[in-house]
């Protein structure tokens, strides 16, 4: 049976265990092909296990920053998991860069963050929530194209299949919505600036 996303918002919000359990009966197993598909022959079977357990712990820590107007929390969930995997494959494929990286992230403690860093960080984080509303705002059967490719990673064909759409027809509407969405996006900065 599956629960109400406000009774496992407010479940986690208020840490109750039972909570955590009912989000991963529910959602475990789109997180789990989330990862998969993302780190597929790159990260072995207890990595994938390990990403799938980190994304629900990161979903219990940060769950104050779930926000229903911007998405179901399945789709937050999924971009949560998205990321985790994102970086389980950054991590397994380029070791030095992950040296790198870390090196950079100490420099950074090092120094203090000035106002102007903290004015982009700030207008990132701010656009990239105005560009999940507006992929919250398509058309149902753009939404889902968009989500399957972007987000799940899976090939125009199985898109095809899946919605029962011919190959050029998903090319054609991921055309239309990228141009859509960079034109919303475009339209939003300049409104920002005026």
């Amino acid at each position: 049976m599956e629960i109400s996303d406000d009774w496992l918002v407010e479940r986690l919000a208020e840490r109750d265990p039972a909570g955590l359990e009912q989000l991963m009966s529910q959602y475990g197993r789109d997180v789990l092909k989330l990862v998969t598909r993302i780190v597929q022959g790159i990260c072995s079977n207890e990595d994938i296990e390990e990403c799938v357990s980190d994304t629900f712990v990161a979903c219990w820590h940060k769950i104050g920053e779930y926000d229903a107007h911007k998405g179901s929390l399945r789709t937050w969930l999924l971009i949560l998991a998205k990321y985790k995997a994102l970086d389980y494959r950054r991590k397994r494929t380029n070791i030095p860069e992950q040296e790198q990286h870390v090196k950079q992230q100490l420099q950074v403690l090092h120094r203090s963050t000035s106002e102007k860093e903290t004015e982009q960080i700030v207008l990132k984080k701010e656009e990239q929530e105005e560009l999940l509303q507006m992929i919250e705002s398509l058309e149902p059967l753009d939404r889902a194209v968009f989500y399957k490719r972007y987000f799940y990673y899976e090939s125009l064909e199985a898109i095809a299949d899946q919605l029962g759409l011919t190959y050029k027809a998903v090319e054609s509407r991921l055309g239309r919505t990228r141009k859509q969405l960079r034109q919303r996006m475009i339209t939003h900065r300049e409104e920002g600036m005026s």
